[in-house]
């Protein structure tokens, strides 16, 4: 029995750290500036909802501005990540192709 308790905790622990231990370049600068994994789920929510409520999020997260530029540096250049983020995140990436369109309209 102790064996299986032991590999409940191995499990869920690889499954707690997995977040935590993102591949992705930008949740991995979210941590580095000690952004917590819930503020990081609602500022990718955000963003799966309303682009522009997130970029007001950002700003309060208090992420030094030279952090911030190269964070939106590697969004602009590689923007691919933001959906990588947000399906690692287990969000509907579709919500910000939708929100995407109703920017482009809009203006």
């Amino acid at each position: 029995m102790a064996k299986k308790g032991k590999l409940y905790l191995s499990l869920y622990t690889h499954i707690s750290n997995r977040k935590i231990n993102s591949m992705n370049p930008i949740i991995q600068m979210l941590t580095e500036q000690n952004i917590s994994q819930e503020k990081i789920n609602e500022l990718f929510q955000a963003l799966t909802d309303n682009p522009l409520m997130a970029m007001g999020l950002i700003q309060q997260l208090g992420i030094p501005p030279e952090k911030l530029q190269a964070m939106m540096g590697l969004v602009m250049t590689q923007p691919e990540l933001i959906k990588e983020a947000v399906e690692e995140l287990g969000l509907d990436f579709s919500k910000v192709e939708a929100a995407k369109a109703t920017l482009k309209s809009a203006l």
